[in-house]
């Protein structure tokens, strides 16, 4: 029978050859490993970070570890104290102390580089490698002083609008509180009045934008108007560039103007505006309560 199977082993196909020497050698393989791990014992761990290699070999030596019964060392938990600290600023010979694993440590040192922050202790736990186990007891030691607490943005406290806004003097940010109102025409009321000296009555405000009827009957109620804050110009010192600017005189008004203030000398008042050449009654009207003699 035996010699029936030599027989039949060299009578095999050339692919049935190679299968047979194959598996032949797979078995051989297994056997040599199996062999081998009885024979050699795992080595140290090889730690990617220098000061964490020197702390765990400091730590090693004075609590008399022996590496033979570590299977893997950057695995293996290590029967750690337990006393406050602080994750922000603990070192690598500190954590390792604390009975967290080399690998563990390794991750937390390498996140701080990264620019992380622990505001508080519940931070620690998405640690990668660091098992809830160990979170658990470690947290009730963990005492964060070296940063102030996270605090979560909150939109500033707003005062309450006043009942009432006095227009000549107020700005574009209580402006655009009103209904209305948004920055870019509260940035043209505000030039608007700039360039008057102020605002004399409501009606003015139609100049700058045409509002409804609704939202101008509200203005009224709301926009206080003292004709006291009311800048006024001196007709027998203003300057053309001061006349020609004002909304309501422009320049070829301002040059009848200075060649009357030429002729008569002076103006004694007012109402002698109403002699300057091109002059009527309603460009008098609107530009009159803007000017002293």
């Amino acid at each position: 029978m035996e010699k029936r199977w030599w027989q039949s082993f060299f009578q095999q196909s050339s692919a049935e050859t190679k299968g047979s020497i194959l598996l032949l050698a797979l078995i051989l393989l297994v056997i040599a490993f199996n062999i081998y791990s009885q024979f050699n014992l795992p080595s140290a761990p090889n730690f990617s970070d220098e000061k964490l290699l020197a702390a765990y070999n400091q730590y090693k030596a004075t609590h008399s570890i022996n590496e033979n019964n570590f299977n893997n060392e950057l695995e293996t938990v290590i029967a750690g104290e337990l006393f406050p600290f602080d994750p922000n600023t603990i070192d690598s010979g500190t954590c390792l102390k604390l009975g967290l694993r080399a690998k563990t440590v390794h991750m937390l040192l390498n996140w701080r580089r990264k620019g992380k922050v622990f505001y508080k202790k519940e931070d620690l736990k998405p640690l990668y490698t660091l098992k809830e186990e160990d979170y658990n007891r470690l947290a009730p030691f963990i005492a964060i002083t070296s940063v102030a607490p996270k605090q979560g943005f909150t939109f500033p406290k707003e005062e309450p609008l006043p009942t009432f806004v006095e227009l000549n003097i107020t700005d574009s940010v209580t402006l655009v509180r009103l209904n209305g109102i948004g920055p870019t025409l509260a940035h043209k009321i505000i030039a608007k009045r700039d360039a008057l000296g102020g605002f004399l009555k409501h009606e003015q405000l139609l100049e700058v934008y045409r509002f409804s009827d609704t939202v101008f009957k509200m203005l009224k109620e709301k926009l206080l108007i003292k004709a006291e804050q009311v800048k006024r110009l001196s007709l027998n010192q203003s300057s053309f560039e001061q006349l020609k600017t004002h909304p309501y005189i422009g320049e070829k008004m301002a040059k009848n103007i200075l060649l009357y203030r030429e002729g008569l000398g002076k103006f004694e008042k007012v109402e002698q505006l109403r002699q300057v050449p091109l002059m009527n009654e309603e460009i008098y009207r609107k530009i009159a309560p803007y000017f002293v003699p």
